[in-house]
């Protein structure tokens, strides 16, 4: 689950100090920050900042790591409450770098998405790939796509080699279209109501 940064908005924190300001993506609330308060170390290796957005805390180390990181890609909206808890899921797993973890978790929003939209529960994995594709639920040509998202969870799933950073980013990505191009962009279409309906009819 993604880090509750709405925990820490009403928080003070004791004895933090004013420091050179420091740039990066907030990976609690998403946003770009420049920090100026928080702890720094002796040797001024690493400090922890507090975002001027949420409060939250960051880890920053002098080579340029994060933790957590900022989160991968974008929110996708319309997303029913399971697909949309997983895919923050996969995104927070992704920014403190269990990618192994972010793969998994795409195949099981594969599976999710699936169920939401009237598939069977209970199915083999690959039923549901099969299914999402029966039903034109993908665009045409993208079902390479989900084979691909399949074969990597099952991967991570089954095979003793980690996922790598460079894995969980590519299938972050195409999860991401994919739920945009099945749930986000069909709801930006103006649904017909029924007294325009009507009014279609009698012209």
């Amino acid at each position: 689950m993604a880090a509750d940064w709405s925990l820490t908005q009403n928080t003070s924190w004791r004895e933090y100090k004013t420091l050179p300001s420091e740039s990066y993506r907030c990976g609690y609330c998403g946003k770009d920050v420049s920090s100026h308060i928080g702890w720094v170390t002796d040797g001024l290796t690493a400090s922890i900042r507090l975002c001027p957005q949420c409060n939250a805390p960051t880890f920053l180390i002098r080579d340029g790591r994060q933790f957590p990181g900022p989160l991968p890609g974008r929110g996708v909206s319309k997303l029913g409450e399971n697909v949309e808890s997983l895919y923050k899921e996969a995104r927070a797993s992704f920014s403190v770098q269990a990618y192994t973890g972010a793969v998994m978790l795409c195949r099981k929003i594969l599976m999710n998405v699936s169920v939401q939209k009237g598939a069977k529960e209970r199915l083999p994995f690959v039923q549901y790939v099969e299914w999402l594709v029966k039903e034109g639920y993908v665009p045409k040509g993208s079902e390479g796509w989900l084979e691909y998202i399949k074969d990597r969870g099952n991967e991570a799933n089954h095979v003793i080699v980690p996922m790598t950073k460079e894995d969980a980013e590519g299938l972050l990505t195409l999860t991401e279209q994919l739920l945009r191009n099945m749930f986000e962009l069909p709801g930006l279409v103006p649904t017909v109501t029924e007294a325009q309906a009507v009014e279609a009819e009698a012209e």
